[in-house]
């Protein structure tokens, strides 16, 4: 989970819906969260079943004060979180490393929370998600209802310009990429710069699958918070 170290294990009680209380472990924190260009820290639980790995976890976005649920597709108005992934749930080939990692690219998809702000002056904007307002981000900490955030995230710097072929080589060879490097370079992706400004959407839309988008986006998170040599 070294990939996303603002969330952090802790223990508490979970009511289930039948009433039944239990001590769980959950992750409380953010995940980074790319969408059109710009990364956003999105609050989320992930609570672990005592059946842990062998049964799927429950996730829920879990939003600040000024931050308000948008129901859709993956997201009822509770928060919960429903996923293909968490329903196909197989141990080994299922862990919470990849459901984050899903999660980080369907809620780059489909934003699952908005600012209360947002909906009430911005929802003119040009830059506005479509019926939301703008996608919000928020500060590192997770479920405080005195925690502001900036629905202006500033996107982290690359370190560093004009990248080479030769130096874009090394770096997709170095996070496993080589696979589909000829696949970006006919899309005139040919330096780490192009490929570290790239959306969860860009790569889809030049054919690349979700396990590959979700490394791509990573690899680009990575450059973006370390350089290179991070």
């Amino acid at each position: 989970m070294t990939h996303f170290k603002d969330l952090r294990p802790d223990h508490d009680l979970f009511i289930f819906n039948d009433g039944n209380r239990k001590e769980l472990l959950h992750l409380d924190g953010t995940i980074p969260v790319t969408y059109k260009g710009s990364i956003y820290n999105i609050p989320i639980c992930v609570w672990i079943m005592d059946t842990h790995p062998y049964k799927p976890p429950m996730v829920f976005v879990k939003p600040t004060s000024t931050m308000q649920i948008k129901t859709g597709r993956h997201v009822d108005s509770n928060g919960k979180v429903d996923l293909p992934y968490l329903h196909d749930w197989r141990f080994p080939q299922s862990d919470l490393l990849g459901l984050i990692q899903i999660l980080a690219i369907v809620f780059g998809e489909e934003p699952p929370v908005y600012s209360k702000q947002s909906q009430m002056t911005q929802s003119s904007s040009p830059n506005s998600y479509p019926g939301t307002g703008k996608y919000p981000g928020v500060l590192r900490q997770c479920i405080d209802p005195e925690t502001t955030f900036n629905p202006f995230a500033a996107q982290a710097p690359i370190h560093g310009q004009g990248y080479n072929l030769d130096i874009f080589f090394q770096t997709m060879e170095r996070f496993e990429l080589d696979d589909i490097m000829n696949t970006l370079i006919e899309h005139g992706v040919d330096c780490v710069e192009t490929f570290c400004s790239m959306t969860e959407s860009d790569f889809k839309e030049i054919g690349l699958n979700i396990g590959q988008r979700r490394k791509c986006i990573l690899a680009a998170e990575h450059i973006k918070n370390y350089g290179l040599n991070g």
